[in-house]
C-alpha cells in the first residue's frame, strides 16, 4: 500500500497525470491505478521505470517517509528548463551578494 500512495504522491508531485506516467514506463493506466490503490504488485523492472521517469530512489517509494526532507538537487531536476534559469540566475546574484558581504567583513 505504500508503494502505491508514494509512486502516486511523487507522480502529482511532479505533475504527471497517470496516463502520462504509464505510457513513459510502458504499462496500462489500469494496472498503474491498481498499483496505487495497492491492489497489485509490480516487478522490479517497472519500479526500475518509475524510478528513472519520476528521478527518485527506490526506497523513497518503498518505504514511508515522516517529516520528508527533499534535497535541493532532487527538487531542481524536476524543475522545467525555464524556472532552472531563473534559479541559477537567482542563485548566481545570491553568490554576489555573499561576495560583497565577505569582502566588507575581511576589511574590518
Amino acid at each position: 500500500m505504500i508503494l502505491g500512495e508514494n509512486i502516486r504522491y511523487y507522480r502529482e508531485k511532479f505533475g504527471y497525470n497517470r496516463e502520462k506516467l504509464s505510457e513513459l514506463i510502458e504499462v496500462s493506466p489500469r494496472f498503474l491505478y491498481d498499483v496505487e490503490i495497492g491492489s497489485v504488485g509490480i516487478s522490479i523492472t517497472t519500479l526500475k521505470r518509475i524510478c528513472e521517469v519520476l528521478g527518485v530512489s527506490a526506497d523513497r517509494l518503498l518505504w514511508k517517509h515522516e517529516n520528508e526532507i527533499v534535497e535541493l538537487p532532487e527538487r531542481l531536476q524536476h524543475l522545467r528548463p525555464e524556472y532552472l534559469e531563473i534559479v541559477e540566475q537567482l542563485v548566481q546574484k545570491q553568490l554576489e551578494v555573499i561576495a560583497i558581504a565577505s569582502k566588507e567583513e575581511s576589511r574590518r
